[in-house]
């Protein structure tokens, strides 16, 4: 019996011992906590979700200027089916950006004066074809552009209202809408527009464009800069590394302002205003898409020649704002139709032509199919540049 009883004492000590040495080692994790702490912190923000953005250039779904004996440049059905090619796409990335190119306005407004009415168009849609982008997963219209002052006061505010009423976030007139925050996927993400012409927020102003893009830092995690920008047609197909001057308006020197914007501490720059497709360049790490030319223009606007290629950039960005991947999308203008998929990818062969010749040392790759990347894949490499 003492035998048992030493025994049973030695293992209830043996107990206790272990026992408290667990509890050693709890503290002695609970003394480390705050640097498994940070690591663990360092984790989550590793694993944090990419962010994606669908961007289109000019849209105008028709105009009901000028009232012609004909009736005026309306689609079919109020122009219910101009996305339907493209909706897909739009709704299945986080925000989705388009210019919006003319007024919504259903009154008559301030029709501005046309020195040449041959070559200069004012664009008045009705306000119900909002409908039309809330339906296509629209989610930001730019309106810093030269034809947000075609009908004059009404026009611009008529516009901002309509959007606003209708749930699209709206930005690019100075003092009135500089920027908007949306939050998506636990992020804050920051959009702007400049463009050229009276009330915008200036796209030949670099301290404006500087000021902004912090102020925008401030309150958001991503920041995205959109511009109207650079001389119109086919002519202007390339970026000219200048200044660039169109029928006697300053339009910006459009690689000395998204490089300005990048600087300053946008994540992403892309523009539209010459209607047809430009280069594009990686920067910094960060994106920038230099035009991406018209994408829905049923009427008043040519569709001929490379004006008639509608690119939808679908971009990827990583948590810290940096380029990750893309895809362009190919469409070609339709008359009365809008954008309709081009199985021959014409308008991404001729970006990545473009961005060839006009950033030749930038690091981005092509596919034949539209896929965007920094660097190619290995295995690949002499096959995906374009």
């Amino acid at each position: 019996m003492d035998n048992r009883a030493s025994i049973i004492k030695y293992i209830i000590v043996f107990m206790v011992m272990t026992a408290c040495g667990r509890v050693d080692t709890t503290v002695s994790a609970s003394t480390h906590a705050s640097s498994e702490d940070r690591s663990v912190d360092s984790a989550v923000v590793e694993h944090r979700p990419n962010l994606t953005l669908a961007l289109a250039g000019d849209v105008m779904m028709g105009t009901t200027f000028p009232e012609t004996p004909k009736g005026a440049y309306l689609p079919p059905d109020a122009g219910r089916h101009l996305f339907d090619d493209c909706r897909d796409i739009f709704k299945s990335a986080d925000i989705s950006a388009i210019n919006l190119e003319g007024v919504l306005l259903d009154g008559p407004g301030e029709p501005r004066p046309m020195t040449n009415p041959n070559t200069y168009y004012l664009f008045r849609m009705p306000t119900a074809y909002v409908a039309n982008l809330v339906d296509a997963g629209i989610d930001f219209a730019g309106i810093a552009n030269n034809h947000i002052n075609d009908f004059g006061q009404p026009g611009r505010t008529s516009t901002v209202a309509t959007l606003d009423s209708a749930g699209v976030a709206v930005a690019g007139l100075r003092g009135v809408c500089d920027y908007k925050v949306l939050e998506r996927r636990g992020y804050k993400v920051a959009i702007t527009q400049f463009g050229h012409g009276d009330n915008n927020l200036d796209v030949n102003d670099l301290d404006l464009l500087q000021t902004t893009v912090r102020l925008m830092r401030e309150d958001a995690d991503f920041v995205v800069v959109s511009f109207h920008g650079g001389a119109e047609g086919v002519k202007f197909t390339h970026v000219p590394h200048a200044p660039e001057v169109y029928v006697g308006e300053k339009r910006g020197h459009v690689d000395k302002f998204a490089h300005a914007a990048i600087d300053a501490g946008a994540d992403l720059v892309f523009g539209h205003g010459p209607h047809v497709p430009r280069a594009w360049e990686l920067y910094k790490d960060h994106l920038i898409i230099y035009s991406l030319g018209n994408f829905c223009a049923p009427y008043r606007m040519s569709t001929g020649g490379n004006a008639g290629l509608a690119p939808l950039a679908v971009i990827t960005l990583a948590p810290d704002g940096k380029f990750i991947s893309g895809h362009i999308h190919s469409f070609r203008q339709q008359r009365a139709r809008g954008p309709v998929i081009d199985t021959t990818n014409a308008t991404a062969r001729l970006i990545a032509t473009l961005t060839s010749e006009d950033f030749p040392t930038t690091s981005l790759y092509f596919t034949s199919t539209g896929k965007v990347t920094p660097r190619p894949p290995q295995s690949t490499m002499s096959s995906v540049r374009r």
